[in-house]
């Protein structure tokens, strides 16, 4: 039998998991390419910690996976822990995953006890709908399958006009009023499954990290100068290369409660694809929680929006 040993990721590692998630994600044909910055950032995180929150496993020595669990502490709500990781294909079938996830949901477990709150605390992971070998592990790990998310596309062409709306204006993404937009994100998802307020920290990098665009953003602002609705979109050049287009993601959209029904979303998607098109890009991608209960999925559809692809997430309650 092999033998399967699990050691911390350190700064020195970081690119040997970043080889081994991308020939994994080329093997089950993911639609997209993972960059060094994108994972370093994404490891530079306030809740993820190196030394013990990620695992690289050696089969026999041989970098084969890896793991780290990423925890969103709340006070509101819901807690929990997703986990991300990798098993390269040539290395799946001989206890790899199973170890990993093992571990992973330990980790997870632990960490979310150890906030002392009595909240709701699940444990997730999400993979493709059609990359079976991971919801099989799931399954056999006692995680449950509760959501499942879209992700839409459609050409930048026949584009939706600009609508004019009655007391509200669709303006650029004033970077000088994050911490408003903020509020206004939090408030808006407070009835999204699965959301809890984003903090400065997770926002900052939300909307200055890496494949943010805010000179392709929008907020929508009401005759009083108050912010009502925002739209944050995000580019990722590397994955052109895969998908044989150029997109631009519709990465947060929201609107605020109490303003719903009044062609914000639509507005703030229709400026966007037009700002798309304007920078060269030939599609816009966006996702939806198949059971938003906005009725998203219909407004994207009508936007010319199709899906292309589904992600299952699956829960265990702990």
């Amino acid at each position: 039998m092999p033998e399967i040993s699990l050691v911390p990721l350190t700064r020195d590692t970081i690119p040997t998991a970043l080889d081994l998630h991308r020939r994994s994600e080329t093997f089950d044909g993911v639609p997209r390419v993972l960059e060094l910055e994108e994972l370093e950032e994404e490891l530079d995180d306030e809740h993820v910690v190196l030394a013990t929150d990620t695992r690289l496993a050696l089969l026999d020595g041989e970098p084969a996976g890896y793991v780290y669990t990423y925890y969103l502490p709340s006070e509101v709500r819901e807690e929990r822990n997703y986990i991300f990781g990798e098993v390269v294909p040539e290395h799946r079938g001989k206890g790899v995953g199973a170890t990993l996830m093992e571990w992973a949901i330990a980790r997870a477990t632990a960490q979310l006890h150890s906030s002392g709150r009595s909240l709701p605390r699940y444990v997730r992971a999400d993979s493709y709908d059609y990359i079976e070998s991971a919801h099989r592990l799931f399954a056999r790990l006692g995680m449950e399958p509760v959501r499942y998310t879209d992700e839409l596309l459609r050409p930048l062409t026949d584009l939706p006009a600009l609508p004019t709306l009655d007391g509200v204006h669709i303006v650029p993404w004033p970077a000088h009023r994050s911490e408003e937009i903020r509020a206004v994100k939090n408030d808006s998802f407070a009835d999204h499954w699965g959301s809890t307020p984003t903090n400065e920290h997770h926002w900052a990098q939300m909307t200055t990290g890496f494949g943010a665009r805010l000179d392709l953003s929008f907020v929508a602002i009401d005759d009083h100068d108050h912010i009502v609705g925002h739209c944050l979109n995000k580019r990722y050049e590397a994955d052109d290369a895969v998908l044989g287009r150029k997109d631009a993601w519709i990465d947060n959209l929201g609107t605020l409660r109490e303003w719903r029904g009044r062609g914000i979303a639509s507005a703030l998607i229709a400026h966007s694809l037009h700002a798309f098109a304007a920078d060269n890009l030939t599609h816009a991608s966006i996702g939806v929680d198949s059971e938003n209960p906005t009725g998203a999925a219909r407004l994207y559809q009508a936007l010319g929006f199709e899906r292309q692809t589904r992600s299952i997430t699956h829960q265990l309650v702990v």
